[in-house]
């Protein structure tokens, strides 16, 4: 029994890994679907370029890159993939900005409703939590790709690339600009320390401050939220307390 027991145990923790795997391929390939129908070169688009770098670190295989490159093309039939960005109240009153892929807006819409109402929350109509939030540009490059060049030059250089406020934690280095100059900086950026992640992020310029139940309800919130598979990225102004 107890060596059954191990192999369900395997079993299951593989099951596991494998959803997780196709969830993040999906999400993968609905991001490459969505960058090429911008700009499908990626020596010109540093978005897509980091996107295909990311599925390619995920050990997505190369035929998959390519047919969403192509589909994206419109070289293959495949699904209509939507760019939507949802709203909402959770617990609390904490705002949240949705952005889905997808290639069905009402089986998205509904899911979601579903999901928002199970946790007290309420998905609201276009704009009603826009106002709290600014758009921005955000560019990610990891410390260890400086190569040694001196940290307060590559701020400067940074700056003069049009880089608003910069941001170091841990082992990350994050850099804000405009959103409509983010693929000029990016790029600059990149000629600096090579590949860089780009995208565009929604930051609040107010927070619903909390703890104990309200950080439990709104975490599963997010949690439910981020297994959609449609489910691309998720902004909120939650802030914990210390």
């Amino acid at each position: 029994m107890a060596g059954h027991s191990k192999w369900s145990n395997i079993k299951h923790r593989k099951q596991r890994q494998d959803k997780k795997r196709a969830k993040l391929f999906s999400k993968l390939v609905k991001e490459i679907i969505v960058e090429a129908r911008k700009n499908p070169d990626p020596d010109d688009n540093p978005t897509l370029a980091s996107v295909i770098e990311r599925a390619r670190d995920a050990d997505m295989p190369k035929e998959n890159i390519q047919r969403a490159l192509k589909k994206a093309q419109g070289k293959l039939e495949g699904q209509d993939v939507q760019s939507i960005v949802y709203e909402g109240y959770g617990p609390a009153g904490v705002a949240l900005m949705i952005k889905a892929e997808t290639d069905n807006r009402n089986r998205t819409s509904t899911q979601l409703k579903n999901i928002f109402d199970s946790h007290g929350g309420e998905l609201g109509s276009e704009g009603c939590v826009r106002w709290i939030f600014t758009r921005q540009g955000v560019i990610t490059v990891d410390s260890s790709s400086l190569n040694g060049v001196d940290d307060e030059e590559f701020q400067l250089q940074a700056i003069e690339a049009g880089v608003q406020d910069i941001e170091e934690k841990d082992s990350q280095i994050k850099m804000y600009c405009e959103p409509d100059d983010l693929r000029e900086v990016a790029g600059q950026i990149e000629q600096l320390v090579g590949s860089v992640d780009s995208e565009l992020v929604m930051n609040p310029q107010k927070y619903v401050e909390g703890d104990g139940s309200t950080k439990e309800n709104v975490q599963s919130l997010i949690d439910e939220l981020e297994e959609n598979q449609d489910v691309f990225s998720i902004f909120h102004n939650y802030k914990p307390l210390l």
